[in-house]
């Protein structure tokens, strides 16, 4: 098996994981995060809750319990995605980085789970309020 050199930048990094063996988890992974970011956004919305990002940023004293449900929601999925992505590392480099299969993990999981998550929320929160009460 030809391994390719280690990258010298982060972009040629992410190059090498997109064309190199088990690519298809970058579409599948964020397809998942975006899944159960969106049932999670309507959890949020039947709650009451205010969209996940905004309230992960503005509100202090709800930011360790949102970040809990993160993980928890995810916790499982992260340690796949990482478990992933340590493969692939080592199939393209011979060798494995922790740091780097965590930092992949973040932003081709949790970026769309969070993304899902408020949006969903804003919308179905819209949609509850739009419609007419009946009597």
């Amino acid at each position: 098996m030809k391994y390719i050199p280690l990258p010298n930048s982060i972009a040629e990094g992410i190059i090498a994981r997109i064309v190199g063996p088990m690519s298809l988890r970058f579409v599948f992974q964020p397809l998942v995060g975006l899944l159960l970011g969106a049932r999670d956004g309507v959890r949020d919305a039947k709650a009451g809750e205010p969209p996940f990002i905004f309230d992960l940023i503005v509100n202090r004293e709800n930011r360790r319990i949102k970040l809990a449900s993160l993980f928890t929601s995810l916790s499982k999925t992260i340690i796949i995605a990482v478990v992933l992505d340590l493969i692939a590392q080592y199939f393209i480099f011979g060798q494995v980085r922790i740091t780097g299969a965590l930092a992949v993990a973040v932003i081709i999981l949790i970026v769309p789970y969070s993304l899902a998550r408020a949006i969903t929320n804003k919308v179905i929160t819209k949609r509850k309020l739009s419609k007419p009460v009946k009597s």
